[in-house]
């Protein structure tokens, strides 16, 4: 495994690449401070409020477990613990969570997991209790054998408005995509995978309980894998579904030098973001070959004298904050614990490309009001029950709101 390529997560490295560059704006830089919610968890990844019970919010951590806080306050009790089944080698663990679109109705959550000899990518269906305190019976949706590498397995698993569950993987590891898997169309691999989990179109095997939906850009293709939506990425661990402007902002964490944030309307489908011939806007000199030409742009990127492993964020559409900060993309990167914001814009249903010069760096105020619990090792932002940004924290196990 490369160098560039670990995470340090907490008393192992837990390897994840990203890279940035540039200067930061001279304009002005409205207040932001950091206050502390929760502290005690174990390498926690993601924060998600229960859609229809938003005084409880869930905190899921890398071995394997989802803890819960009742009005910003950390219970004791586990809501599940499948840390027997999870794998944590290298970036393994658990990954993502994900409420079904009707889960007011069917009280449905997806997880995404490692788990498994050889190491497996699995969702898997659970059903919460009403109370929002359990979740229980597990029902296997999809899965697929990882190489033997431990690095890039992806992370955020999120449904679009179009009731579909998007999942978007890693190459699968080592560097520079030895196998070329992310433009390999029988590789789940460095893509956008897109299925509908309301039907099964395997009946004959219990593992796999998806419909793949019959719009998917290669649906009819032969020799390529009907669920893929896109290809070439290299390791999309934290990626948002905008619904103000109905598409996904996806920050795909680079290798030796460019990070990059690709933005993706919901209709735009069929897509090759270049990887691992291209990182960012740049080519690598890897022989490939490529799937499909012309590759899509990033709308951002930054080079590795800003930061070296993106972690995606989302638009704010909160209010507690200054208003200029409105309709900005919020983002963090891991090895150097910033967090940033960009403007996001769009123009005929296009991300506007923006530079690190438009950027904000507010990583300065956040952390002096933080009275020593700094931000460390950001792994997601993700919104609070009244749209304003949570920040969770790998290496010191906590986790930040963003005030005013």
């Amino acid at each position: 495994m490369l160098a560039r390529v670990r995470w340090v997560f907490a008393a192992l490295f837990f390897a994840v690449l990203l890279a940035c560059g540039g200067s930061s704006t001279s304009a002005p830089v409205p207040a932001i401070h950091g206050q502390l919610v929760a502290s005690g968890f174990n390498q926690p990844m993601l924060y998600l409020v229960n859609p229809a019970s938003p005084t409880l919010a869930y905190v899921i951590e890398r071995p394997g477990h989802v803890r819960l806080l009742t009005n910003d306050v950390l219970q004791t009790a586990d809501v599940l613990d499948i840390s027997g089944t999870v794998v944590t080698d290298g970036e393994c663990g658990l990954l993502g969570m994900a409420f079904d679109p009707n889960f007011s109705s069917n009280h449905y959550v997806y997880l995404h997991y490692n788990a498994g000899s050889p190491i497996e990518t699995r969702i898997v269906r659970y059903t919460m209790s009403g109370d929002g305190l359990t979740m229980s019976n597990p029902f296997p949706i999809f899965s697929f054998q990882q190489p033997v590498t431990a690095n890039h397995k992806g992370g955020s698993i999120n449904f679009g408005s179009d009731g579909m569950l998007y999942l978007m993987t890693g190459d699968g590891g080592s560097g520079n995509d030895p196998n070329n898997y992310a433009q390999t169309p029988t590789s789940f691999l460095g893509k956008i995978l897109r299925i509908d989990v309301t039907s099964d179109d395997f009946a004959g095997d219990p593992e796999q309980n998806y419909h793949v939906p019959t719009d998917n850009p290669w649906f009819n293709t032969a020799g390529v894998n009907p669920e893929i939506w896109a290809f070439g990425l290299r390791n999309p661990f934290r990626w948002t579904f905008d619904a103000t402007s109905n598409g996904f902002l996806i920050a795909d964490v680079g290798q030796d030098a460019y990070e990059e944030v690709d933005y993706v309307p919901i209709s735009g489908g069929g897509r090759n973001f270049g990887w691992s011939l291209r990182e960012g806007l740049h080519g690598t000199g890897n022989p490939g070959p490529a799937f499909s030409t012309p590759f899509s742009d990033p709308f951002f990127e930054y080079s590795h004298g800003f930061g070296e492993s993106i972690i995606g964020g989302f638009v704010y559409h909160g209010t507690a904050l200054d208003a200029s900060l409105q309709g900005r993309y919020f983002f963090g990167d891991y090895i150097t614990s910033k967090i940033v914001s960009i403007p996001f814009a769009r123009s005929g249903g296009e991300a506007v490309s923006t530079s690190l010069g438009a950027s904000m760096d507010h990583t300065g105020d956040i952390n002096s009001s933080l009275n020593g619990t700094d931000i460390s090792g950001p792994v997601s932002f993700n919104p609070d029950r009244n749209g304003e940004i949570m920040v969770v924290n790998l290496n010191n196990g906590t986790l930040v709101r963003l005030v005013p």
